[in-house]
């Protein structure tokens, strides 16, 4: 609706031979994937505000585009932070989704929930205790230490300390899964409680709220 105008604009611009190269579509590509990229860089250009996106790499390609025809149109070129991948807790491979229950951890899951997903998650230790004294294990493909790494240690000491107490083989894959366990567990359960005491604000941010109006009126790309 309210975005269709400057999705237009922005479509006008690109032509199939641009994101061909770009995403390697070919004859066999739906329509909706050939106007998707015009529908993925309206939000960049919401009330012509500079804008600066966190994303993975493998949507860059989008922000390219964004930028090269940003300033034909009127408005600033984006500019994005590129993220790296964290990994599910199934391993190394794939990504976090929501139809895979597996794969993450839930801000509505319970500690139960929490408690067995991090004991199932992938880990980078060896098969047996004795061989993890010995040779140790692996924080590069550990779920509870990439998860700790990133989110829930923010003293680099401390989490350079289990690095090497986890590769030298003195920390186990069960030490790192029960710190990881206690810290996550702790933040779902702050996240819950302030979600719960915000429900009566949420209104304002509805469809029919007042913050929330101006935008659904907004005609992007009529602005002028």
């Amino acid at each position: 609706g309210n975005m269709y105008p400057i999705a237009l604009k922005i479509a006008r611009k690109i032509n199939f031979s641009w994101v061909r190269a770009v995403f390697g579509f070919n004859q066999q590509t739906n329509i909706g994937m050939v106007f998707y990229p015009a529908i993925q860089i309206v939000p960049t250009m919401f009330e012509r505000r500079r804008c600066l996106i966190p994303a993975a790499i493998d949507q860059d390609p989008y922000w390219r585009v964004q930028r090269d025809i940003a300033e034909s149109l009127g408005y600033y070129k984006a500019a994005a932070i590129h993220s790296r991948f964290l990994m599910p807790l199934t391993g190394p491979e794939g990504k976090m989704s929501a139809s895979q229950r597996e794969s993450a951890v839930f801000l509505n899951d319970d500690p139960k929930t929490i408690r067995k997903k991090i004991w199932r998650a992938f880990s980078g230790g060896q098969s047996t205790l004795e061989l993890h004294r010995k040779l140790g294990g692996n924080p590069d493909i550990d779920v509870a230490y990439q998860w700790l790494y990133y989110f829930f240690e923010p003293d680099d000491d401390r989490i350079k300390q289990l690095h090497d107490d986890y590769r030298s083989g003195k920390l186990t894959s069960g030490d790192m899964k029960s710190i990881l366990i206690e810290r996550l567990t702790e933040f779902v359960e702050r996240h819950q409680t302030s979600r719960e005491e915000v429900k009566d604000k949420l209104h304002l941010y509805m469809r029919e709220g007042r913050l929330a109006q101006r935008m659904w009126e907004t005609k992007f790309g009529l602005e002028e």
